[in-house]
């Protein structure tokens, strides 16, 4: 598929896998940004302040951060679309994001409606689907199921698919991954052996940041 960007739905229960699928999708991206409100499980900067986070992607071409509160969540969508060719993940959305009843962020329907203008990847990320704002998640270009069990859930997911899943029976690790030319596949996440602590990959990937070179005059 060609696409000018992805939004990715990612849902399952606690513990599943939907977590460490995402962390190894954006293993090798060098322009990440993370609404991480609730476990603090991505690596990555952690920045209590936007202006000093909004310095920082100013400053250098590659970057990892994230922010954990859900406050400055529109502040952190808006510098995502001016940073452009950037992915934003939204961590435990149904935390985040408002439920459909509610009008969601300005900043980030721009994201979702504008934002493949600028090449901003959306991943979001919730245990159930239908806890994802409609507008967010009618808008998927990959939707990604670990085990779901609601009938609100599993009935949104088959309806998109268009198909019947089982997927209540998925065990952990294992999920559906659909595309936008019809494709529904069943995957198996490879979990590698267990190395060192997430703080140890932080540290490594922010020790080597990449400065923007001034351009020529």
């Amino acid at each position: 598929m060609n696409l000018e960007r992805e939004i990715i739905i990612d849902v399952g229960k606690t513990g599943m896998g939907k977590t460490q699928l995402v962390k190894r999708l954006l293993a090798t991206q060098q322009r990440v940004l993370v609404m991480d409100s609730v476990f603090l499980e991505h690596t990555g900067i952690l920045f209590h302040d936007m202006r000093e986070l909004i310095d920082h992607v100013k400053h250098y071409k590659t970057f990892r951060v994230r922010i954990d509160d859900t406050r400055d969540f529109p502040m952190l969508c808006a510098v995502a679309m001016a940073a452009r060719k950037c992915w934003l993940v939204i961590e435990e959305a149904q935390r985040v994001l408002p439920d459909s009843r509610h009008d969601l962020p300005t900043e980030f329907t721009d994201l979702i409606y504008r934002g493949r203008h600028t090449a901003v990847n959306v991943v979001v990320i919730a245990q159930r689907a239908s806890t994802v704002h409609i507008a967010a998640r009618s808008q998927w270009t990959r939707l990604i199921s670990f085990n779901q069990s609601e009938s609100a859930d599993c009935n949104w997911i088959e309806g998109q698919v268009g198909r019947k899943l089982e997927l209540h029976r998925l065990p952990q690790f294992h999920y559906y991954e659909a595309t936008l030319d019809g494709k529904c596949d069943a995957r198996v996440l490879d979990m590698p052996p267990k190395r060192g602590k997430i703080q140890d990959i932080k540290e490594a990937h922010d020790a080597n940041p990449q400065p923007i070179e001034e351009h020529a005059q």
